[in-house]
């Protein structure tokens, strides 16, 4: 059985060592141009270095997306970005415009992957695109596992899948929408995601019509496929969500490991419902299958978006350090009351209780409640190390929490 690669997002120098730290083989991510998400954080040249060195000193890989549409103006500075991200030490581009290739090919010595928006979902696509010096195809959402094990064994050529996160709801993102109702390019990073909206059919402007939200899809959840995805070759699994939180980050990336892991060995169904769980611990709209096993059909539009919130759970902070005896210090991003649960996500894919029954402050001092941004000392955990992410279930609060 092959082990599909678990491609997880980077949104940020902290979110791809948490990726990488929870299991992640490789991680994409963007400069701060040629991308398609010009409002998450991105990395400079110097967060790519740095980024590299992390990720090649644990055995992982970094991709850094270019995939944008360009025009000629764009395409001035791609030469010294190119050059200076190959200097930096990254493995792959992921690139969806020929002028962008044929930029990268003379420019540097870059491995090329395509990206999903080339709409590549034939066998003769992906030959084509093979000839012109593209090593792995990212396939078109569109794509069945079947199809796309066709794909891979005809063309002789790796093959992506998306596993996991939010779906767009036009031809392999190829949507204008944004273009037309805020003015912003979503084919060159401008997208505001204006298909999760409510719209109204009408016959004329002045009549009052069925109102709905028609045009947005629920969320990609592959998890149960992971054996279909190994057994039928895919060489490696994204997971969607480079402007999501690390912990989002942490949890998909654990529970994508742990079910390879588990179905490696034939025992993924033993798993599933405890895998699930942790899926839903995390803000998601519903969740589908989309086009993994057949055609996505209507029942794979979000409909359900009065529903209250869907995650069980909320970032709480990190582990600043550990003395590795008896303190461990977390730097909290939301209020913590003394004996409120608090869950550490452990590096061996387990989620364990801390001790909260007394807050201490860096003076040492007992508090009565924890603020945002404070720094609280709690009793050791053997499983406690630097930057691991901690968690606590929403239900176990009266306050109001800053963030979610």
């Amino acid at each position: 059985m092959k082990k599909p690669e678990i491609l997880a997002p980077a949104g940020n120098l902290f979110k791809l060592e948490t990726a990488i730290r929870y299991g992640a083989d490789a991680v994409y991510l963007a400069g701060q141009k040629f991308g398609l998400r010009s409002a998450a954080d991105n990395f400079s040249i110097a967060d790519i270095e740095q980024g590299c060195r992390f990720a090649h000193q644990h055995g992982a890989k970094v991709y850094v997306v270019l995939n944008g549409f360009l025009f000629d103006e764009d395409l001035v500075d791609l030469p010294p970005f190119v050059k200076a991200i190959e200097t930096a030490g990254v493995d792959a581009v992921i690139v969806s415009d020929l002028g962008v290739i044929e930029t990268v090919r003379r420019h540097s010595n870059l491995v090329v992957h395509l990206s999903t928006q080339a709409s590549a979902i034939s066998t003769p696509a992906a030959k084509l695109w093979k000839s012109l010096g593209v090593t792995r195809i990212v396939l078109g959402r569109e794509s069945t596992i079947s199809q796309a094990a066709a794909i891979r064994k005809a063309a002789e050529v790796e093959v992506e899948m998306f596993g996991h996160g939010a779906m767009c709801m036009a031809y392999s993102g190829h949507c204008t929408i944004s273009n037309y109702t805020a003015g912003r390019d979503s084919n060159r990073g401008g997208c505001i995601q204006s298909c999760r909206l409510e719209y109204t059919l009408s016959q004329t402007p002045r009549e009052k019509g069925l109102s709905g939200h028609w045009l947005g899809s629920k969320d990609l959840q592959g998890i149960a496929q992971i054996q279909r995805f190994a057994d039928a070759g895919i060489d490696s699994l994204k997971i969607e969500g480079r402007m999501k939180s690390a912990l989002y980050v942490a949890t998909t990336v654990r529970a994508y490991v742990a079910a390879r892991a588990a179905a490696s060995i034939g025992k993924l169904s033993e798993v599933l419902p405890e895998l699930y769980h942790e899926l839903n611990t995390m803000s998601h709209r519903d969740y589908t299958e989309a086009n993994l096993n057949q055609k996505a059909g209507a029942d794979s539009i979000d409909h359900n978006r009065e529903a209250p919130a869907t995650h069980t759970h909320d970032w709480m902070g990190h582990i600043l350090e550990s003395d590795g005896k008896s303190k461990i210090a977390i730097q909290l991003r939301n209020p913590l009351r003394p004996g409120e649960p608090l869950e550490l996500l452990a590096l061996d894919g387990k989620t364990y209780p801390l001790d909260t029954e007394t807050l201490l402050n860096l003076n040492h001092q007992s508090i009565p409640l924890a603020q945002p941004n404070q720094v609280v000392l709690l009793p050791y955990h053997v499983a406690a190390s630097q930057d691991l992410l901690v968690r606590k279930p929403r239900h176990a609060t009266h306050y109001r929490l800053a963030f979610s």
